[in-house]
């Protein structure tokens, strides 16, 4: 897959979170059929509060886009406003790159878009692409919106990679944890706008977040339970 990103960007907020794979005793699965709406949901107003059991790893990566109009940047994705977004400048599909220094855990990418102020620039049909690099990418979903407004929340975990099953080699590897997260590990996430309404060419997007599984470092690796109380937390890292 041909790629030419022309803006690159870093947000360095948060580096250096250590990744403890093997902490909370995660073990490979095979993708699981998703549900009949696939998870995929909007939430209105202007502020997207994750839950407690889910931290942001966007800020680990290097963002670029294949394209945009002079002051409507890549960096006005991880800006934290809805009122700024990235505006495309070119032909489909538009590509926003998701580059991780290392092999992270992602359990849902969350958008947020603008059918009553964007319209034909508003994403239609947009895809999601996870892998080791820009060039072997696997499209793990496709989700289509209707005149969406507001926070869209698009669950990664499980899906699978189409065409793949769990015995190729080459398929994207699903995990689980022990509260039940579904999660994909990848260095790289692609987000494709394959259309927009209205047959929009140039599309818009204000805000996205990555989201990925907290670690409990409370849990042993090889017990299904954590110790909570002031009793047990004492003695739950080593001085």
């Amino acid at each position: 897959m041909a790629m030419e990103a022309d803006m690159t960007w870093t947000d360095h907020d948060q580096e250096g979170e250590v990744d403890r794979e093997d902490l909370q005793g995660e073990r490979d699965s095979p993708p699981r059929d998703p549900p009949a709406n696939d998870g995929v949901h909007q939430v209105p107003g202007t502020e997207y509060a994750a839950c407690s059991s889910k931290r942001e790893v966007g800020c680990l990566a290097v963002w670029s886009v294949t394209s945009n109009k002079p002051g409507n940047g890549v960096e006005y994705l991880r800006d934290n406003n809805v009122e700024t977004f990235w505006q495309s400048d070119g032909t489909q599909p538009h590509l926003v790159n998701i580059q991780f220094q290392r092999k992270v855990r992602v359990l849902e990418v969350v958008m947020y878009v603008d059918y009553r102020n964007d319209e034909s620039y508003t994403p239609q049909k947009v895809s999601f692409r996870v892998g080791n690099s820009y060039y072997d990418l696997q499209e793990i979903k496709t989700v289509e919106l209707e005149e969406p407004q507001g926070w869209v929340v698009i669950p990664l975990a499980g899906t699978g990679a189409a065409g793949t099953s769990s015995d190729d080699p080459n398929a994207v590897k699903g995990g689980e944890n022990h509260e039940g997260q579904r999660f994909v590990r990848t260095h790289c996430l692609q987000i494709a706008v394959l259309s927009n309404h209205q047959n929009g060419r140039d599309t818009h997007l204000r805000q996205i977040k990555v989201f990925g599984p907290r670690i409990d470092v409370t849990r042993s690796a090889d017990q299904p339970f954590s110790f909570n109380n002031s009793e047990f937390s004492q003695f739950s890292h080593i001085r």
